[in-house]
C-alpha cells in the first residue's frame, strides 16, 4: 500500500514549507476574461494546443488543459483569482529495483545546473525569494518541484532555476556521493579511520525505516503489488541503496526527465502565455521520446497471508506489539467518481464512532488504534483499502480478520444508515467552502499522481459533479452494498498483512549492513581504497569551498513591504455578562469559525499531565445526554468538527509568565450556527467521563498516536526536551507536549483496566474546576457582518451553560517560581539515526534583541549549520531557529547517521564561534538575504480560519508586530554579533539527544560534561 501522503520524501530544507504573504498589482495579472478570449480548444500558444477549457463553479476557478506539440508534454493551469501563484513540475518516475534511484536524483538535481552551476542552488534560493512555498517531493511513482510566490518577478526566477534544475542538472559524481551514498573514511582526512556508508539519502532511510509505522506501510506495500514499480520502495531501502551507481543515475534523468514524461501546473492569476513562452523556450529543443512504462498489475489467484518482523516499541505494551491489515485490490486510479465513492464508502465503513468498522474494531479495545495503512489509499494505479488494527497480541489476529470479513458481510447486506450518508457529504461540501491560504499547492500537488496514472486532471477538479453523480446513484437499490460485495466480499486480490516485533530486528539488521560493509571494503583495491581517500577530501573541500552564487536570480530587501499586512478586528463583549469577543468580519465562503478560551494556569499541579488527554477526550467520550456514536454525527451534519486543545504561551513583555488555557473550537456553514454552539454547550459541560470502556479506548489511541510520532519528529522532541531546561514556557509544553507526555500516555496505556477508574476522577477533577474555577475567558468569531447577530446569542447562551464569564483573573501566571537548570540529557530508542538540540534563553517578543537573535538564527542555518549538519555531516536537515514567542534559540539536526553526534554538538559550538566573527565572514547581502527568509514567514498567507487569531491567542497586537519588523529591517551585522556574544558565547545551555543507545553511551563517555539518562518507556 502506498506511504501516507505525510511520508512523501522531501528535499528542500529538510521538507520545510516556507511561506510568505505578498500581494503584487494587478498589473501584470490575468483576468477571465483575458484567459476565456485566447484559449479556446484548438488554439495554440507558443507550441502548447489547447485541449479543453472547463469551469468548476465550486471552486470559482477556470481550468486549461494543453499539450506541448512537440514533445507531448502535458500542461494544467487553474486561472483563479487568489494572489498565491504556483508552479509544478512532475515526471512519471517508476523503478524496477529499490535503489531510491527517482529520490536520490530528487536530491542531485538540486546540487546545481548548466545556467546556475552553484552547490544546491535550491536551498540558496529560500535567502534570494519571496516563495510562500519550496520544495521538492518523491511519491510512489512520480516525482515532482512545486514552489509558490506572490511576487511577480520572483515567480520568473524561481521558474528559471526549477526549469534548469531539472532539465539540465550537472548531476555531478560527488554530488550524487553526498546526497546519495559513499563509502568514506569516518574522518575524510584520515586515512586511519574506518572506511563507512555515508549520504544524506542513506541516511534518511535509515530514519525512515525505523519508524515502525513507515515501515509497516513501505513492506504491506511491496507485498500487495509484486511486480510492478510499488514492489520496491522509491525512496530507497539502505540496503539497495548502496547498489546504486553514478552512471545508472544519470541514464534515469535522461529516460525519465524529459518534457515528453513531464506535467507541468500553474495556478493564480499571472498571465499564462508568460509561462507558455518560458516553458516552450526550455523545452522546444528536445526531440519527442516514448515515456516510460511500468508493468500492469496481475490480480492475486488467490488471497495472500504475509507476516514480516520490526523492532518493538519500547512504549507500547509487550504483549500487544502486533500489527495487521486486511487490504484489497480497488479501482483503476483513473475512474474519477469510482475513486470519489470509494473514498466514501470508506468513510461510511470505518470513520467516527457510529461506523461499523469502530465499532467492531476500536470500541472493544482490541488494539491501540487502526493500522497506519487503514483507509482508500488512492496514490497507486491500481488503488487499495484496507483495514487494521495496530498493538494487538499476536494471537488476536485471526480473530480482527474475522470482525473485518464480517462488518463488511453485515454492511452488503443491511446498508448505510441515508443519515451518515448525508454527514459524509455533507463534509465534503463543508470542505469546498473553506478560504485556505494555500489550495493551489493542494491542488497542484494531489493532481499530479492522478494525471501520471493517465487520469484527466479536470474531471479530477469537479468534485461537485461527483457529489450530483453519487446523490443519483444512491437513489438506485444497493449502490454500496454492490460495491462491497465487488471489491471485499468476491476479491481474490486480497492479503493479510501482519507485522510482529522481534526483540533482534536492529541488532540483525545493523549485522547485516556490516557484513555489506565489510564485503566491499575487503574487495577495494589500493587504487579503490586510494580514490575513496582523495574523494573525500575533494568532496570536503568543496563543501568548505565558498562559492559564487550570482548567477542566481534574487530579489532585494525593497521587494518586503515596509508594513505588514493587518486584518483588523473588533472587541465587542456579548450577553448580560459582558462576555470578551474578538470579531473578524472577512469574506468567509458561508464558513463561520469560533474559539472561546479559558485559563487554567491555576490548575492543581498534580492535573497537569492529564490536560492533553482531558481535551483530546472531550469531543470522543460522549455526553450525558448522546452516545458517543449519536454525538459523532451530529457533529458531523451540522460542523466543520469540535476540538479541544491546551496551550502554554508566555507574555510578549515577558518570560517569566507561562500560561495555560483551553480552547474550544469549531466551524459550520452559516445556516448551521445554532446547532454548533449547542453542540459545543453540551460537549464542554456535558462530558461522559464514568464511561470507562470508551475513555480506555480513548487513552489507547492517544498513547499509539503519541508513540508514532517521535521518530517522525524527533527534532522537535528534542527541542522542546533542551527548552523545558531553559524556560517555564517550554518547560510546560514539555510536559504537555513532549517526550514526558508520551511516557505518561505510555504508561497509563500499559497499567491496564485498573487505571481506568483513577484516569476517570482525574479528567472530573479537571472538568471542576473549568467550570467552578473563575478565570480569565474570551472568545473569538471569523464571519460575514450578515451572520453576527446568529453568534452573539449562540455565544451568549455557550457562556452562560458553561459559567464562563469572562472574568478578569489575576495575570500572574503560575506560582510556581521556575529556575533553569541548563542540563544535558540523553533519550534512548530503538533507531538508526539520532536528534539533537542545543537550547539557550533568548528574550521576549517585544524585547529589541528578539530581531537581532532571529536574523542570527537564519545566518547560522543558512551559512553555517546546513553545510556542517547536511552536507558534510549526512543528516536529513539542521539548522538554528529563534521563537520569539518562547523565547529561546534552539541549535537541531534530524535523522543524524550514526556516529555523527559529537559531530554535530562539535558544530553547534563552532556556529557560536563563527557567530562571534560574523563580520569576517558575510557582508550585507549576505545579511539581507537572511532577512528575506525571515519575511516569507513574517509574512504568510493565512487561510480565513487564521485572521486575527494571532492577536487573539498571543496577545501581540498590530503595533508590536510593526515595531518587531521595523527592527527586523534595521538589524546590521554588528547587532548579529553583539547578540552571539550576549546570548550564546555568555549564556549556559541545555542540550538534549534521542538515539541509539550504544552511542548515547560512547556520547556520555567521551563527555566531560555530566549528562542524565531518561528512558520515558520505562
Amino acid at each position: 500500500m502506498p506511504l501516507p501522503r505525510q511520508l512523501l520524501l522531501r528535499s528542500v530544507a529538510g521538507g520545510r514549507p516556507l511561506h510568505l504573504n505578498r500581494w503584487p498589482t494587478r498589473a501584470g495579472m490575468a483576468t477571465l476574461t483575458e484567459v476565456s478570449e485566447k484559449y479556446q480548444p484548438g488554439h495554440v500558444v507558443h507550441g502548447f494546443k489547447v485541449q479543453n477549457v472547463r469551469k468548476v463553479p465550486e471552486f470559482d476557478l477556470t481550468a486549461i488543459q494543453l499539450k506541448h506539440e512537440k514533445t507531448g508534454a502535458g500542461y494544467l493551469h487553474v486561472f483563479k483569482d487568489d494572489s498565491n501563484n504556483v508552479f509544478n513540475v512532475g515526471f512519471h518516475t517508476p523503478v524496477n529495483d529499490s535503489t531510491g534511484v527517482p529520490h536520490i536524483l530528487e536530491h542531485t538535481t538540486l546540487c546545481g545546473s548548466k545556467r546556475f552551476p552553484v552547490r544546491d542552488p535550491f536551498f540558496k534560493m529560500l535567502n534570494r525569494s519571496m516563495a510562500t512555498f519550496m520544495n521538492a517531493l518523491t511519491g510512489n511513482d512520480y516525482t515532482m518541484y512545486p514552489f509558490s510566490t506572490e511576487n511577480p518577478v520572483d515567480f520568473r526566477n524561481l521558474m528559471d532555476v526549477y526549469m534548469d534544475s531539472t532539465f539540465a542538472p550537472l548531476l555531478r559524481e560527488l554530488d550524487f556521493k553526498q546526497e546519495g551514498w559513499r563509502l568514506e573514511h569516518e574522518d575524510p582526512k584520515d586515512p586511519s579511520t574506518p572506511i563507512i556508508f555515508k549520504g544524506v539519502v542513506y541516511n534518511e532511510m535509515k530514519g525512515v525505516l525505523s519508524d515502525v509505522g513507515s515501515l509497516f506501510a513501505i513492506r504491506a506495500q511491496q507485498h500487495f503489488y509484486p511486480g510492478t514499480t510499488y514492489s520496491h520502495v522509491s525512496g530507497g531501502d539502505p540496503m539497495a541503496i548502496t547498489d546504486l551507481t553514478h552512471s545508472q543515475l544519470v541514464e534515469f534523468h535522461k529516460t525519465h526527465y524529459h518534457p515528453s514524461n513531464a506535467r507541468f501546473f500553474t495556478y493564480g492569476t499571472f498571465p499564462l502565455e508568460e509561462h507558455l513562452k518560458a516553458i516552450d523556450d526550455r523545452i522546444a529543443r528536445f526531440a519527442p521520446i516514448p515515456p516510460p512504462q511500468d508493468p500492469e498489475m496481475k490480480s492475486f489467484a488467490e488471497p495472500k497471508r504475509i507476516r514480516v518482523t520490526c523492532p518493538p516499541d519500547p512504549m507500547g505494551e509487550p504483549d500487544k506489539q502486533t500489527k495487521m491489515a486486511v487490504a484489497f485490490l480497488s479501482n483503476k486510479d483513473t475512474d474519477v467518481f469510482e475513486s470519489f465513492a470509494m473514498r466514501v464508502l470508506t468513510s461510511l465503513l470505518m470513520d467516527g464512532a457510529a461506523s461499523p468498522m469502530f465499532k467492531a474494531l476500536i470500541e472493544p479495545n482490541i488494539g491501540s488504534d487502526y493500522s497506519v495503512t487503514t483507509g482508500y489509499n488512492q496514490h497507486t494505479k491500481m488503488t487499495n483499502v484496507s483495514f487494521g488494527l495496530q498493538g494487538i497480541r499476536s494471537e488476536d489476529v485471526d480473530m480482527v480478520e474475522g470482525k473485518i470479513m464480517d462488518v463488511l458481510r453485515d454492511a452488503a447486506r443491511t446498508g448505510f444508515d441515508p443519515e451518515r450518508v448525508e454527514s459524509i457529504i455533507h463534509q465534503t461540501e463543508l470542505g469546498l467552502k473553506h478560504r485556505n491560504a494555500n489550495f493551489g499547492m493542494m491542488v497542484g500537488q494531489q493532481v499530479m499522481s492522478h494525471w501520471v496514472h493517465g487520469g484527466d486532471p479536470l474531471e479530477f477538479l469537479e468534485v461537485a459533479k461527483h457529489i450530483q453523480q453519487l446523490r443519483a446513484s444512491l437513489a438506485k437499490p444497493k449502490f454500496f452494498e454492490s460495491m462491497i460485495e465487488k471489491y471485499f466480499l468476491n476479491n481474490q486480490h486480497r492479503m493479510v498483512f501482519i507485522m510482529e516485533p522481534d526483540e533482534r530486528f536492529s541488532e540483525e539488521l545493523a549485522e547485516t549492513e556490516r557484513k555489506k560493509l565489510d564485503k566491499m571494503v575487503n574487495n577495494l583495491s589500493p587504487t579503490e581504497k586510494q580514490k575513496i581517500l582523495e574523494d573525500g577530501v575533494k568532496l570536503t573541500r568543496s563543501q568548505e569551498a565558498t562559492e559564487d552564487v550570482s548567477s542566481l536570480p534574487t530579489l532585494t530587501i525593497a521587494d518586503i513591504a515596509q508594513e505588514g499586512k493587518q486584518y483588523p478586528v473588533v472587541d465587542a463583549p456579548v450577553g448580560s455578562s459582558a462576555f470578551p469577543v474578538q470579531w473578524r468580519t472577512t469574506a468567509t465562503n458561508g464558513v463561520s469559525y469560533v474559539s472561546i478560551v479559558k485559563a487554567i494556569e491555576k490548575l492543581p499541579q498534580e492535573l497537569k499531565e492529564y490536560l492533553p488527554l482531558f481535551s483530546s477526550s472531550l469531543p470522543s467520550i460522549g455526553t450525558q445526554r448522546k452516545s458517543l456514536p449519536v454525538l459523532d454525527e451530529a457533529v458531523r451534519m451540522f460542523t466543520g468538527g469540535i476540538s479541544a486543545a491546551v496551550s502554554i504561551r508566555t507574555d510578549p513583555a515577558s518570560l517569566s509568565e507561562a500560561r495555560a488555557s483551553l480552547t474550544l473550537s469549531s466551524s459550520c456553514l452559516d445556516k448551521n450556527i445554532s446547532p454548533m454552539y449547542e453542540l459545543m454547550s453540551e460537549i464542554a459541560s456535558e462530558a461522559a467521563w464514568e464511561d470507562l470502556e470508551r475513555l480506555r479506548t480513548v487513552v489507547l489511541t492517544a498513547a499509539s498516536d503519541a508513540s508514532q510520532g517521535v521518530v517522525q519528529s524527533g527534532h522537535r522532541y528534542a527541542m522542546l526536551a533542551a527548552g523545558a531546561e531553559v524556560t517555564k514556557a517550554m518547560n510546560q509544553s514539555e510536559v504537555l507536549g513532549g517526550l514526558t507526555q508520551v511516557g505518561f500516555l505510555g504508561r497509563l496505556a500499559r497499567n491496564g483496566v485498573d487505571s481506568i477508574q483513577q484516569i476517570s476522577e482525574k479528567l472530573q477533577e479537571i472538568a471542576n474546576f473549568i467550570a467552578k474555577e473563575q478565570t480569565s475567558s474570551k472568545g473569538a468569531v471569523i464571519t460575514v457582518d450578515s451572520a453576527r447577530d446568529a453568534h452573539q446569542q449562540g455565544i451568549s447562551r455557550l457562556v452562560d451553560t458553561l459559567g464562563w464569564q469572562g472574568t478578569r483573573a489575576n495575570r500572574s501566571g503560575t506560582s510556581e517560581e521556575y529556575v533553569p537548570t541548563y542540563g544535558r540529557t540523553f533519550v534512548p530508542l530503538p533507531v538508526a539515526v539520532n536528534f539533537s538540540a542545543k537550547s539557550y534563553l533568548g528574550v521576549p517578543y517585544t524585547h529589541p534583541d528578539s530581531a537581532a537573535l532571529q536574523v542570527l538564527a537564519s545566518l547560522m542555518t543558512h551559512r553555517f549549520l546546513h553545510r556542517e549538519i547536511r552536507e558534510k555531516g549526512g543528516a536529513y536537515g539542521g539548522g538554528a531557529s529563534y521563537s520569539n514567542l518562547d523565547g529561546t534559540l534552539s541549535f537541531w539536526s534530524y535523522r543524524d547517521p550514526a556516529g555523527g553526534l559529537e559531530r554535530t554538538l562539535q558544530a553547534y559550538d563552532r556556529a557560536v564561534e563563527w557567530a562571534l566573527d560574523i563580520n569576517r565572514h558575510l557582508g550585507q547581502q549576505e545579511l539581507d538575504e537572511a532577512k528575506l527568509s525571515i519575511f516569507q514567514n513574517v509574512d504568510a498567507p493565512i487561510s480565513a480560519a487564521g485572521e486575527g487569531m494571532l492577536r487573539f491567542r498571543t496577545g501581540i497586537t498590530f503595533e508590536m508586530q510593526q515595531a518587531r519588523r521595523e527592527r527586523l529591517f534595521a538589524v546590521t551585522l554588528s547587532d548579529v554579533k553583539d547578540a552571539a556574544a550576549k546570548y550564546l558565547a555568555q549564556r549556559p545551555s541545555a542540550v538534549a539527544v534521542l538515539g541509539g543507545e550504544e552511542e548515547g553511551n560512547r556520547l556520555i563517555q567521551n563527555s566531560q560534561k555530566e549528562w542524565k539518562v531518561v528512558n520515558f518507556a520505562a
